[in-house]
């Protein structure tokens, strides 16, 4: 029964309720004329009822749609609400905190922390707002003398050296005197030319988003432990601690910043010596026992290992490289070797894309919806049915003891998978199945699956969990019913699938160190969907006009390459990272027969297909296309020497003489800023997106627009005779 269904035959058991017993019993026997009109009046009064719920949600900033955001706007006076941020698409923004807040910002106009505040809530992003002249190497008052701004910076003060370094936080948290500068500040400049003067004040924005990694495997490297599932080195954040009044400025503690390691050194000598102070960003267990307590904890380059009586702790101790992210275990005072190492932490990027343990929820649901599969759709039913309210069985694998129900590896849960397509009486063939990997373990094997027709198989990183019922009491798990978010599984080794026709599969949600490979046979559609690939997706040949009608999708992926056979028709990449550098492969996407459509993504390498679509993307090495006469590329970056369909707004133009190219903060797969564009790349990529964003992976980030929305919403707050210049992003 669809929701409209069931919501129509509540309404109606609501009104016959209404009625006296008598009517409704005679009505019963004379063959139900009165229940078939309320039937009729129960479906309008849903419609007027939900009606009436909409409107009164629309009375409040805290319940409006978005569109009704910029009215409300409009009754509070504010003037210049920008226009869609990216909230429709869950990346980018609510312009309803502005609205919200705005008479709060008229009370305390001209404060630097309602620039910070308003500068927050346009962008999304933590923001710090540095009045410039209080770091000015000046002369003071002896009835106001400021010893924390000395005019020469002291050589023992190492802290406040590590919070110049810029990659930490671009000069936002320093505490040195400058001398200072007549100049108006320029942000586009490196260092900020100007920004130390009397009139300055600075805002830095930070876009970085920060995610927990709870009970996550560390992976062995030759003579260390790395944090990230790909041994790459990835530096240590910590959560930073949310502001609940706009008269706060914001701290070290407050931003998405990495982990310095006298920060770390800190919190872990108060939380040894039992004193308050901020939580330990780090916990970790060697080899399945309890968290190794804070003095075992030890601090590569600050501090020696624990000691006691002149001799090493026994037992474990493991030195923390917050800097990499790497890991050095000692047993009884020597480099010792663990068989394994879990830990939580938290790492930092700039976009959820690929696999992590941010809220897939929202990309989950659109990758299922896209999907072109259709064999358990109920066309009889008067809406669509939500597709995870099709789900016909459910396998969940948890690593640990066995339980019922629980697969202890993937391949066990394959197996149980298959079990249920072979069994009749089940009638699982043309419906999906669901595998619910139900933590971040690493899962060492080859996966071999075979879909059968018209039948879906969904292999997602998720907690299965029950509904709460009324009285509080949990319901079983029920299949369709789970929570995708805050885990990222690693599948060491390859994938290789097989479908007959119409067959679907879908990865959500993982981290696959080895290639995902289709076999020769009639699959329908392949998607992958907020996973990392550090391999090569790959689709072989076989008999003539094999996987004749398979749909690859990419979708908020991490890959290493496309290498597809001639006879793949279609292929989709969106928002999505493809980089032969993880792999082995020469080019990033090579499919000569195939429909690429490509829209706000990053292209590492050369492309090869038969059309081409392109929007928002940067396509970094040589792109060529067979059949020219039908596609468009269209606000891109386009290699030089590259053979496309017709462009339009793209860069470098056709008949360009001067040859630009993209630069990029990070290229490496662990770093919080990969592969984000650097502050140089020229302004024709930065700004040269559809709708006036970003060409790349970030596109649907919308940040050149939040910037520019900030700046002009922040106008109106800022002091007579100040002016600010806008760090980040």
């Amino acid at each position: 029964m669809t929701t409209s269904a069931a919501r129509r035959a509540d309404r109606t058991a609501y009104l016959e309720g209404l009625l006296p017993p008598h009517v409704v019993e005679r009505d019963a026997e004379n063959g139900g004329l009165l229940r078939a009109l309320l039937e009729a009046v129960a479906g309008e009064l849903a419609v007027v009822e939900d009606d009436v719920q909409r409107l009164y949600d629309s009375w409040f900033i805290e319940t409006c749609p978005e569109w009704v955001v910029p009215y409300i706007a409009d009754l509070v006076g504010l003037i210049g609400l920008p226009g869609d941020l990216g909230a429709e698409t869950g990346a980018g923004v609510s312009r309803r905190a502005v609205v919200a807040n705005t008479v709060a910002y008229r009370k305390r106009k001209g404060t630097v922390a309602v620039i910070e505040q308003v500068v927050r809530d346009v962008t999304g992003w933590p923001t710090r707002a540095v009045e410039e002249h209080r770091l000015l190497a000046a002369t003071t008052h002896l009835n106001h003398v400021h010893l924390e701004r000395p005019a020469v910076g002291s050589v023992r003060d190492a802290a406040s050296a590590e919070l110049e370094s810029p990659r930490l936080a671009a000069g936002a948290l320093t505490r040195f005197a400058h001398t200072g500068e007549v100049r108006p500040i320029d942000p586009s400049t490196i260092g900020g030319r100007g920004r130390f003067g009397i009139r300055g004040i600075g805002v830095f924005v930070f876009p970085t988003q920060v995610h927990d990694a709870t009970g996550v495997p560390a992976r062995r490297l030759t003579d260390a432990w790395s944090v990230h599932p790909l041994g790459a080195e990835a530096p240590l954040f910590a959560v930073p601690t949310t502001e609940e009044a706009i008269e706060h400025l914001a701290t070290e503690s407050d931003l998405p910043v990495p982990l310095r390691p006298r920060r770390l050194l800190a919190a872990l000598v108060a939380a040894r010596a039992g004193l308050p102070g901020e939580d330990l960003p780090i916990a970790i267990s060697v080899d399945g026992d309890g968290p190794l307590a804070p003095e075992r904890i030890r601090v590569c380059g600050l501090e020696d290992l624990a000691t006691s009586g002149g001799s090493p702790l026994t037992g474990w101790q493991v030195m923390v490289d917050a800097v990499r992210g790497l890991l050095h275990p000692h047993l009884d005072g020597v480099p010792g070797d663990p068989t394994t190492i879990h830990l939580d932490h938290a790492y930092g990027a700039v976009a959820d894309v690929g696999a992590g343990t941010y809220d897939r929820t929202l990309g989950h649901d659109t990758a299922l919806a896209a999907d072109p599969f259709t064999g358990d759709l109920d066309r009889t039913d008067e809406e669509p049915v939500p597709v995870r309210d099709r789900v016909g069985a459910q396998v969940l694998v948890r690593t640990g003891p066995a339980a019922p129900g629980v697969e202890v590896s993937l391949n066990d849960a394959i197996t149980a998978v298959d079990a249920g397509w072979a069994d009749p009486a089940r009638r699982l063939v043309g419906i999906t199945q669901v595998v619910s990997v139900a933590d971040s373990e690493t899962y060492a094997a080859d996966l071999t699956i075979a879909v059968p027709a018209e039948s879906r198989l969904v292999l997602v990183a998720a907690h299965w969990r029950g509904r709460q019922l009324l009285n509080g009491d949990i319901e079983a798990p029920v299949p369709g019913v789970y929570s995708p978010e805050g885990l990222r599984p690693h599948v060491r080794g390859d994938l290789h699938v097989t479908g007959a026709g119409g067959a679907s599969l879908l990865l959500d949600g993982l981290v696959v160190e080895g290639d995902v490979v289709v076999e020769a046979g009639d699959l329908g559609s392949l998607t992958l969907s907020q996973c990392t690939v550090a391999g090569r997706v790959e689709v072989r040949s076989g008999a003539p006009g094999a996987n004749r009608e398979l749909a690859v999708a990419v979708r908020r992926s991490v890959v290493g390459s496309l290498d597809l056979v001639d006879t793949v028709p279609e292929v989709v990449v969106v928002d999505s990272v493809v980089d032969p550098a993880l792999t082995s492969a020469a080019a990033a996407v090579a499919a000569p027969g195939a429909h690429l459509d490509v829209v706000g993504s990053t292209l590492f390498g050369d492309v090869g297909c038969r059309w081409l679509e392109v929007t928002s993307s940067i396509c970094d090495g040589t792109v060529t296309v067979v059949d020219r006469q039908v596609g468009c590329a269209r606000f891109s970056y386009i290699a030089p020497g590259s053979r496309v369909p017709r462009r339009f707004r793209c860069v470098p133009a056709a008949d360009a003489t001067t040859a630009i190219s993209p630069s990029y903060l990070s290229t490496q797969p662990g770093s919080p800023f990969y592969p984000s564009l650097a502050p140089s790349a020229p302004v024709s990529i930065r700004h040269g997106g559809e709708f006036g964003s970003e060409m790349g992976v970030h596109h649907h980030l919308r940040r050149p627009q939040r910037m520019d929305a900030a700046r002009r919403l922040v106008a109106p707050y800022v002091p007579a005779g100040m002016q600010i210049g806008m760090f980040g992003s």
